[in-house]
């Protein structure tokens, strides 16, 4: 068992295998919130506490009024949701997921229209039409990374359909959102000032489509509504989103409609390869099992690592001193794995019943492209299964994921395709 003195969770190479679940299974057992003393790879240097049970996690979510995502209401200087402080020029307070209420509340409900289920079911189709291009472009080959190929391609032009970006510009969507991620790892190991000149282009990129929208006619895409709809200003009149506002929203939107749902993908396809007695009974009804073993993908994923809230005030939290100022990070992975939760939380199963996972947060910031993220699994899913009978797929290799503690991020997942002999028919 890992002793709690030996963990350290800003030593990102324990999280290329993967999150490390044993450290978690310390902090649940002997000390579900933990203050992280400062390493020296942690941010800022300073330590921060972590929450790792599923009720503590629901608990410090909902209570936005103590547990701030943007500067704990004045509290620091900088804050938002990476364990390092963000200027508030920057994100907090400009980016919806570091928005505290009012603003969040009136931009979440803005920009959340692009995401209701009627706009989804009108995107079904497309996302349908999506998919199969995807898998066509790999028909016939016997091996090829699953990440690069098919996983990070749907999200990827989902997300640019629905924005209305231009098909000759989705490479360089791909790019941002990758040195996005990179960035917000904090691995001192990287040269930043690539990544930096990435998000500037990026930057550059959505102002100028910014300018070219306000120019046209309202329409159905979700950055036209978010450019040329309004909100209560500080003075109680009506306000459009200013540039910076927008631009970081483009910023989100682009990072977080494709990265997260990439994972969930590749390593939940990874999964279903690796128990193909659970595979076999997916395919022989799709459509009966497919609903429970997307959420079982996404509590076995858990996308994101954890995010960061900045305590509003001082707050004895399950008797513990929380002081106003101090970091607090919420780990979903491992309130995904509560013993107290879950029943054997370190199998993969695909008819668990019992599934309240955490995998797209909690409260006011509840992943807004939750339903999207589930839409796009289940239209892959059902395709890969009727594009993959009667053939035999398999990793060609253990799944790796990037140097970060901030997201789980895929690096890497091979398949080989063959046809099924007779004796696996």
């Amino acid at each position: 068992m890992v002793k709690i003195e030996d963990i350290n969770l800003c030593d990102l190479e324990q999280f290329t295998s993967g999150c490390p679940e044993a450290a978690f299974k310390t902090i649940r057992q002997e000390a579900p919130v933990w203050f992280h003393p400062a390493t020296e790879q942690a941010p800022d240097h300073e330590g921060f506490w972590v929450i790792s049970r599923h009720a503590d996690a629901k608990a410090a979510l909902k209570n936005h009024q103590v547990f701030s995502s943007e500067t704990g209401y004045g509290a620091r200087v900088g804050g938002g949701t990476t364990l390092g402080d963000m200027s508030t020029d920057m994100a907090p307070g400009v980016v919806l997921a570091m928005m505290d209420p009012p603003k969040h509340d009136d931009i979440r409900a803005l920009v959340g229209q692009g995401f209701f289920p009627r706009t989804l079911t009108l995107l079904e189709q497309e996302v349908r039409e999506l998919t199969s291009a995807i898998l066509d472009a790999v028909d016939g080959e016997s091996e090829f990374d699953f990440l690069e190929r098919v996983a990070a391609q749907l999200p990827l032009q989902v997300i640019c359909t629905m924005a209305n970006i231009p098909r000759e510009d989705w490479h360089r969507v791909m790019e941002w959102a990758d040195a996005a991620i990179t960035f917000a790892a904090h691995d001192a190991n990287v040269d930043t000032a690539p990544l930096i000149e990435k998000l500037t282009e990026m930057g550059m990129y959505a102002f100028n489509l910014i300018q070219q929208i306000r120019q046209q006619e309202p329409d159905d895409s979700v950055m036209s509504k978010v450019v040329h709809a309004e909100i209560p200003g500080t003075d109680g009149q009506p306000r459009k989103l200013d540039d910076l506002e927008i631009i970081r929203f483009f910023n989100l939107l682009m990072t977080g409609g494709t990265e997260t749902t990439r994972n969930a993908i590749a390593y939940g396809y990874y999964m279903l390869l690796k128990n193909p007695q659970q595979y076999a009974v997916l395919e022989s009804d799709p459509e009966k099992y497919i609903d429970d073993a997307i959420e079982e993908i996404l509590r076995w994923t858990s996308p994101v690592h954890f995010n960061r809230r900045t305590a509003g005030q001082d707050i004895e939290f399950q008797g513990c001193p929380i002081k106003r100022g101090d970091k607090v990070t919420v780990w979903y992975p491992s309130a995904n794995r509560d013993e107290d939760v879950f029943e054997d939380p370190y199998t993969f199963n695909i008819f668990r019943q019992k599934n309240p996972h955490l995998a797209f947060g909690h409260g006011i910031h509840h992943c807004l492209g939750a339903a999207l993220a589930r839409m796009e699994l289940r239209v892959l899913f059902l395709a890969l299964i009727e594009r993959m009978r009667g053939k035999t797929v398999e990793p060609t290799g253990e799944i790796s994921f990037i140097r970060s503690n901030r997201h789980q991020g895929v690096a890497e997942m091979k398949i080989r395709i063959s046809p099924k002999t007779g004796n696996q028919a």
